[in-house]
């Protein structure tokens, strides 16, 4: 068994999902050059797969000017 502080849990789980979103930030450029007219659908899936909101929307799925 490990034993982890909660604390310690959740800056690792804070790491994992930010490390998720760059990867969906970096899959969606990469969708964009390679998939022209299908990159929104193709990253919209891969959002949802991963359970985030999709880049350049805000999770109430309004688009935003600026990434995070």
């Amino acid at each position: 068994m490990i034993e982890l502080p909660t604390a310690e849990l959740r800056n690792l789980l804070t790491g994992v999902e930010r490390d998720l979103g760059d990867f969906l930030t970096l899959a969606a450029d990469w969708a964009s050059r390679q998939l022209p007219g299908r990159s929104a659908p193709v990253t919209a899936a891969l959002a949802r797969a991963l359970d985030l909101p999709t880049p350049g929307l805000s999770p109430q799925g309004q688009y935003s000017s600026r990434r995070s």
